[in-house]
């Protein structure tokens, strides 16, 4: 979104379609309330482009049924075939799509998309890293500059001031007026890093991270793994791509990683673990299957 300060510019037809999809998320997330079907028509009657991307988005959830018989057509990986509570598992991570939490991303003042980052200047000079899929509002006030990170996470360079830089996310409230720190909203527990000096998080304070320079190798543009099991190197990679990313081996779960990967060519991270591990990788609309 733009800030105060600035006229909106018009929204590119694919920042449109993306749009239009994340209304239909919330739209049959089931918690959807009269006023938001309300504001999706108001924005559907933006303009004709908006109309068009909306009627796209409708066609396409209409289609997702379709999909299904993608799941169930899928020739078997050559270890095992897969069974019926398998195959289940894989229609509910389709239809799961979408659901890591976009809906907040409708209402913040700011929101990147998967695999998008954003580089924000707030309005005391403060800086701001915004990494995939995240989403953030500013709150500032004449006593305190506070932040809300409503999804995913974000890399805050905080400006000189006499008044404190608050980011709270998930519950959990940091401080870090003099630090340069990420947050990264996981579950109920908010991760924090600090990667300069040091910040109050709740009643403890933390200092600089010996393994922080890996922990927002994101703001470079990689991602760093040493000795991380499997289960968790694919959670971080599907943080980056559209679709889900699905282990049919749980067998392979606890296998160690390591290695430096290049976040602009997420795919290519699922190729070099083929052929550096051995394993396996089937592709369906939306999903990626290893085994």
């Amino acid at each position: 979104m733009t800030d105060a300060f600035s006229m909106p510019a018009p929204q590119p037809i694919s920042d449109l379609s993306d749009d239009a999809l994340d209304w239909q998320v919330r739209l049959h997330s089931g918690t959807a309330t009269t006023a938001d079907r309300a504001r999706y028509q108001r924005w559907c009657q933006l303009s004709p482009a908006h109309a068009e991307a909306a009627r796209e988005a409708e066609a396409l959830w209409g289609d997702l049924g379709q999909t299904h018989a993608a799941v169930g057509l899928a020739v078997a990986p050559p270890r095992r075939r897969w069974g019926k509570a398998l195959a289940a598992s894989l229609v509910l991570a389709l239809v799961g799509y979408g659901g890591w939490q976009q809906a907040p991303a409708l209402l913040a003042d700011y929101h990147t998309r998967v695999g998008q980052q954003q580089r924000i200047t707030l309005a005391d000079g403060s800086r701001v890293l915004l990494n995939s899929a995240s989403a953030l509002s500013v709150a500032y006030a004449d006593g305190e500059r506070r932040v809300l990170l409503t999804a995913g996470e974000a890399l805050f360079e905080p400006a000189p001031d006499s008044r404190p830089f608050i980011v709270e996310a998930g519950g959990e409230v940091v401080q870090g007026s003099g630090a340069v720190f990420s947050v990264r909203r996981e579950g109920g527990n908010p991760r924090v890093v600090i990667a300069q000096g040091e910040a109050q998080v709740g009643d403890r304070v933390l200092q600089a991270s010996a393994d922080a320079q890996a922990l927002t190798a994101w703001q470079r543009g990689k991602l760093i793994f040493n000795g991380k099991p499997l289960r968790e190197v694919l959670a971080e990679l599907e943080r980056y791509q559209h679709g889900r990313i699905v282990l049919s081996d749980q067998q392979l779960a606890a296998m160690q990683v390591s290695g430096v990967f290049d976040l602009n060519d997420p795919q290519g991270l699922l190729r070099t673990l083929e052929q550096r591990y051995g394993l396996k990788v089937t592709y369906l609309p939306w999903l990626a299957v290893v085994y």
